[in-house]
């Protein structure tokens, strides 16, 4: 049963990152997923419910900590990821739910929920990397990431629109994470 819920919602990360939130049909995750509709509707309750687990789903699989050899290296590597290619579709689910809960109340605690994860999670590796030397102590890990993980939310926008390229993404994130952590 979870192997099925994984692949539905796998699917509905592919429908969003094609259609987006607005164009997202569960039909249509149903087909690619390769079950009826009314299984969805068993395992999610409704289309925001299906929208809500996807972005549960998105989030854990980008979430899958990074282990490099000093605390820097992984909030580097971690942060990073996020402009990888194969990353994509779960950065255009992460700003597909994140410009719908501009107009969907509903949406705003679970998105608060999950950029506090985000947030933690690169808090946790600076405080990591000041722990073993290679982060200064002066650096304020909390808001160090806070301003990290906003600065991934709005150059990924920008290389997934097109306005950028991947590799002047990737650049303006490594420059930005050296001048935070110096």
């Amino acid at each position: 049963m979870a192997d099925r819920k994984s692949a539905i919602l796998d699917a509905a990360i592919g429908v969003i990152a094609c259609r987006g939130v607005r164009g997202f049909r569960v039909e249509q995750v149903a087909e690619q997923a390769g079950v009826a509709v009314s299984l969805l509707y068993y395992y999610f309750g409704s289309r925001n419910g299906l929208v809500r687990a996807t972005l549960d789903h998105a989030n854990e699989r980008a979430a899958t900590a990074v282990r490099a050899a000093s605390g820097r290296a992984t909030v580097e590597a971690t942060l990073l990821s996020e402009l990888d290619a194969d990353a994509r579709d779960t950065s255009v689910v992460w700003g597909e739910v994140l410009a719908s809960a501009v107009f969907e109340q509903d949406l705003r605690e679970q998105l608060r929920d999950a950029s506090d994860a985000w947030t933690e999670l690169v808090a946790a590796a600076i405080a990591a990397g000041i722990e073993d030397g290679s982060i200064p102590a002066s650096v304020d890990g909390h808001a160090s990431a806070e301003r990290l993980t906003a600065l991934v939310d709005g150059v990924s926008a920008r290389w997934l629109a097109g306005v950028i390229d991947r590799e002047r993404a990737r650049e303006l994130l490594a420059g930005a994470i050296a001048r935070e952590l110096a």
